[in-house]
């Protein structure tokens, strides 16, 4: 939902300001929500949080623990029970009041064309956008920091590689693939280190969303 620099004015007067944050696993939608809701007292809608607490609370790392990797036997079926819940989820997002920022998960754009049109409708969409050093970092805390994926058709075996290094060595261009769709489902897109730039103040978040606008 693209708005004008006065619709998001209003908007943001009346309590009617939803923003969704979209990009890659890691690149800082959290992070970046919480400076929002702590800045400006936006209701900040985690939606990985929301799916630890329907399974369980269990940890980052035991969820993609459960779902394994796109080569695990069983992966299929866990990564659609995963995005069954995340696209719930997402959706219980619309019974909330008043300004608010929605922290989607990296695969929201795997949760298929309803969920995707029922976000664009309704929130300006904010593409945090990772460049090429992002994806080394990403790349490498894939690993380090695992996180539950949907790798959609993105994984096959590499010859002379084991399944694991296979994954590994295709995981940049599951993050290329997901850019172009991130991009095609964003209003704006701005790139990740101007909003973890020093000298972007909390409070100057919005400010700088707005000025994107037309």
């Amino acid at each position: 939902m693209l708005l004008s620099r006065t619709e998001f004015d209003k908007k943001l007067s009346k309590g009617d300001l939803r923003i969704a944050l979209i990009g890659m696993s890691n690149i800082g939608k959290s992070h970046t929500a919480r400076r929002i809701a702590e800045a400006y007292g936006f209701d900040h809608y985690d939606v990985d949080a929301h799916i630890q607490a329907k399974m369980g609370n269990p940890s980052m790392q035991a969820m993609a623990k459960w779902m394994g990797q796109p080569y695990d036997q069983g992966y299929r079926e866990r990564a659609a029970t995963y995005l069954e819940m995340e696209t719930e989820i997402t959706l219980n997002a619309q019974g909330q009041r008043g300004n608010q920022v929605l922290d989607t998960t990296g695969s929201v754009i795997h949760g298929g064309a309803n969920v995707i049109k029922i976000i664009k409708n309704n929130y300006l969409i904010i593409y945090i956008q990772a460049n090429s050093d992002d994806i080394d970092v990403l790349t490498n805390r894939y690993l380090e920091y695992p996180k539950p994926t949907i790798w959609a058709q993105n994984y096959r075996p590499v010859s002379g590689l084991d399944p694991q290094q296979a994954a590994l060595s295709r995981y940049p261009d599951m993050l290329a693939s997901r850019a172009l769709l991130y991009e095609e489902m964003a209003d704006i897109s701005l790139p990740a280190e101007m909003l973890s730039a020093p000298d972007l103040n909390d409070s100057a978040i919005l400010g700088a969303f707005r000025a994107n606008l037309p």
